[in-house]
């Protein structure tokens, strides 16, 4: 419909084919399976909350990109423009809503099947639609702040402030959000019109939301009945594509709300305010101990997706600590919140007739028991340690891979790293013996996970010497040697050394490249690291195209994120408060 049927006139309108395919993948498998809610939820964390990692970057583009040279077309193919597409399409059919956004659709398409469109006819056509119900909304004018604008800002809420005004105003300001915030603003001038929902709850409910429309810097709103003890929540289901601030009081009060009751708060808005808090703390807008004190929580959580957000947000930091000396006060907290619930899921059965239950344990189910298992195994859990080398002794022993298949992958990673050297080598033959794809880059993937640095050292220099690993596969091997922290150095000098080869073979696939460069960069957080890679930049990486700035961009922002950050994070730490924030 949106490639063949109406083509865009031109290559810098690509995310309107590619973000609408990437948005109807959910619409599609929510109607043929409403219970497992793709589009409401799980597009948060695939699809949200992953492309504003990237679009937080002082070196993302907008999403419409001009294409001047046939050379320039490989570049509009990334991530902003599948995801991005992705999540700004969403936002407008949730503005709009959906009888509406359907009848502006059916119209863009019937009037322009079998030619082409730009974003413009589309966008005319949708206001059109909102204007036959007497809502006269200037869709172009919103969307070119959003398409045409790199990034996108951050809101914050404050309850009223100032003596002038009575209780129930509040102060919402926008401002461009950037990991690097505290640096030099840049681009202090741009600004959006953002379709702000907002909602008012108490200990016992939460009020329907209402929609406004935030056009300048600042601006005062009146939000009905509202006390002291209530709170607010912008951005409801976390269908804008924008983070949220509050103040540190309503911060308090959503926090001893998810302690209390986190059920008044949707799973899509748990799962938001898991990632906006992590994030907002990263990039310096929020002290360290709010998303720490946030995910104190879960043990009260019994759903997947906001699980799955702090696994994430988690996984980012795990890897910016895992090489400092407090590193134990960090993961002893994370197995704090993940214990309880985790040896209340327990692990999946795998006895007889089990392949045919797929469908019976729900989807959700499913994975958020393999998602503790991975937190409770890779923070260390003794109890989950205990059960997968006793899985993996057991295969061994009765040459049967009795292991459940949709932890596989977590038990041998954890088995590598725990058993000796001969489970090593039985993983490695057990890779080259087996034919199954799927299993192959599993097993492959496990024996990054060693802590002998011999070991690693061999996987990397078999995997691209060697025709023993497949080609496609060795950016994997790399990448995830690296992800281990035994492993971070070999991988980093590694790849320097090896540019040439590498980037020979895969400079021209798309993807494959900057897959390479930012997955071997992105936890390289010291000062040491940090000019490696400015030096490799201006040695070797001459035309390596976007992916390598934009890993200069990060890795800066973790050396700066040690610098300032660090010391209060570990504080916090030593002393989690009860029930304070700061």
């Amino acid at each position: 419909w949106f490639g063949d049927l109406v083509t865009p006139v031109w290559w810098e309108d690509v995310w309107l084919k590619e973000g609408f395919a990437h948005f109807f993948e959910y619409v599609g498998t929510d109607f043929l399976f409403p219970k497992w809610n793709m589009e409401k939820q799980r597009f948060l964390t695939d699809v949200l909350h992953e492309v504003m990692l990237l679009d937080g970057l002082s070196s993302s583009h907008p999403i419409s990109q001009e294409v001047e040279q046939a050379t320039d077309i490989d570049r509009v193919f990334d991530w902003i423009a599948y995801k991005k597409g992705a999540a700004l399409i969403r936002m407008l059919a949730n503005v709009m809503g959906q009888p509406l956004f359907q009848k502006g659709l059916n119209d863009y398409l019937l009037s322009h099947m079998y030619s082409n469109a730009a974003r413009n006819d589309l966008w005319s056509k949708l206001s059109q639609a909102m204007r036959s119900e007497g809502r006269d909304i200037d869709i172009g004018e919103m969307m070119d702040r959003w398409t045409l604008q790199m990034g996108y800002p951050v809101i914050t809420i404050s309850k009223n402030q100032s003596e002038q005004l009575p209780t129930h105003y509040i102060t919402i300001n926008q401002e461009h959000f950037l990991y690097g915030q505290s640096e030099v603003r840049k681009n202090n001038s741009l600004q959006w019109q953002v379709p702000l929902t907002v909602a008012v709850g108490n200990t016992s409910s939460i009020c329907s939301e209402s929609l406004i429309w935030i056009n300048n810097k600042t601006e005062t709103h009146r939000v009905s009945e509202m006390d002291d003890n209530a709170w607010l929540l912008g951005n409801i289901n976390q269908t804008g594509y924008f983070r949220v601030n509050y103040d540190l009081q309503n911060w308090k009060l959503l926090i001893q709300q998810l302690h209390s009751n986190p059920q008044i708060i949707s799973i899509g808005n748990r799962a938001g305010l898991i990632d906006d808090a992590f994030n907002l703390a990263r990039a310096g807008y929020l002290p360290q101990g709010v998303p720490l004190q946030l995910i104190g929580y879960l043990p009260e959580e019994t759903s997947f997706l906001p699980w799955h957000a702090a696994s994430r947000a988690l996984y980012q930091l795990d890897k910016l600590l895992d090489r400092t000396d407090e590193y134990r006060l960090f993961s002893d907290y994370v197995l704090k919140q993940v214990a309880s619930r985790y040896h209340q899921m327990g692990w999946p059965t795998n006895g007889p007739g089990a392949e045919g239950n797929v469908l019976q344990a729900s989807y959700q189910t499913e994975e958020l028991q393999r998602e503790l298992i991975m937190l409770a195994c890779s923070f260390g859990n003794k109890q989950c340690h205990r059960q997968a080398v006793a899985y993996i002794s057991d295969w061994i022993s009765s040459n049967k891979n009795r292991i459940p298949p949709n932890i596989r992958d977590i038990v041998y990673c954890t088995g590598v790293s725990l058993m000796d050297e001969d489970v090593w080598e039985f993983i490695w033959m057990k890779f080259h013996s087996s034919n199954a794809v799927s299993e192959k880059k599993i097993l492959l993937e496990a024996l990054t996970c060693s802590d002998n640095t011999f070991l690693l050292n061999r996987l990397l220099n078999l995997s691209l010497t060697s025709d023993l690993v497949p080609e496609q596969d060795v950016i994997d091997v790399i990448i995830h040697v690296g992800r281990n922290p035994q492993g971070r150095n070999l991988a980093w000098k590694y790849f320097r050394e090896k540019w040439d080869v590498l980037n020979a073979r895969y400079g021209e696939a798309l993807f494959m490249n900057s897959k390479l460069i930012s997955g071997v960069t992105e936890f390289l957080n010291t000062d040491r690291e940090l000019n490696e890679l400015k030096e490799f930049i201006q040695t070797s990486g001459v035309g390596a195209g976007p992916a390598l700035p934009r890993a200069l961009e990060i890795v800066e922002g973790n050396v700066r994120w040690h610098r300032l950050h660090r010391r209060q994070f570990y504080q916090w730490l030593r002393k989690p408060p009860s029930q304070t924030i700061g």
